[in-house]
């Protein structure tokens, strides 16, 4: 979808982002909510306020990064008073964001405080800057496609802070500075088959998905719970390095040219 937004700007939408262009500016966004999940009365999944704002702006965060692009700015918008419960998610919120290398000082929102909330609600925003020569669809024919931890949604499982088979933002962020990856896509609600396709799509090919692949490919990914890469596969030990020895990374396929090509 392209739309102009002025005489100069245009807006693009790739995948769940925003990609404006002006003046040789190229700023990405990428918005996530949750709603009735938290620590108040009316919620429908009972969490502490803190998991409720790491996992909101977990989603964006990593949409950003796996979009090559350089988180700005973070924006929440709290459905909640301002103590206690939004001071925790807050503080989560700032401190997933620091571990990208956004500053406090760049995160701001707000908070309801003229009536009683008795359900939690958030919504983040995520501005990043995307450089003129980030590559659109990096991948190249050969790749492997790995899965960076699991699979994991609520609430069928237990997601928590720390779980050890969900991928760190925070290393994410250094592998893909690392130029190892040619490309990142993160896996939601949709899982990993269809995740694998757009990846593939982007550059041109197609994805031979391995036959011993362990990983369940048509499982929700919640939010974020893993990531999608495309590499050489002789650089995988080195990508291996960037992250925790509990974390499962996983080969679920090889990108050919054409579905048959080998």
């Amino acid at each position: 979808m392209d739309a102009n937004c002025g005489n100069s700007a245009s807006v693009t939408r790739i995948g769940d982002l925003l990609v404006l262009e002006e003046a040789g500016a190229r700023l990405v966004i990428a918005c996530d909510s949750v709603g009735g999940i938290g620590p108040k009365p009316a919620d429908t999944v009972a969490i502490d306020a803190r998991s409720v704002g790491h996992f909101a702006a977990r989603v964006p965060l990593m949409e950003v990064l796996c979009a090559g692009a350089t988180p700005l700015m973070v924006v929440n918008n709290l459905c909640v008073e301002a103590e206690p419960t939004g001071r925790e998610m807050i503080d989560a919120v700032r401190g997933l964001a620091e571990s990208v290398g956004v500053p406090p000082g760049r995160v701001t929102g707000s908070t309801e405080d003229n009536v009683e909330t008795r359900a939690t609600g958030i919504g983040v925003t995520v501005i990043g800057r995307l450089s003129q020569d980030a590559p659109a669809g990096g991948s190249r024919s050969q790749d492997v496609v790995v899965c960076l931890g699991w699979p994991r949604s609520a609430p069928e499982d237990d997601i928590y802070l720390g779980r050890p088979d969900l991928v760190d933002l925070g290393h994410l962020a250094r592998a893909l500075r690392s130029g190892l990856i040619h490309d990142a896509w993160p896996v939601g609600s949709k899982g990993i088959r269809w995740e694998g396709t757009q990846l593939a799509q982007a550059a041109g090919l197609a994805l031979r998905w391995a036959d011993d692949n362990p990983v369940p490919i048509d499982r929700s990914g919640g939010p974020a719970s893993c990531v999608l890469i495309s590499c050489d596969e002789d650089e995988l030990s080195r990508i291996r390095a960037f992250f925790s020895e509990e974390l499962p990374i996983t080969v679920v396929g090889r990108l050919a040219s054409d579905a048959t090509d080998g």
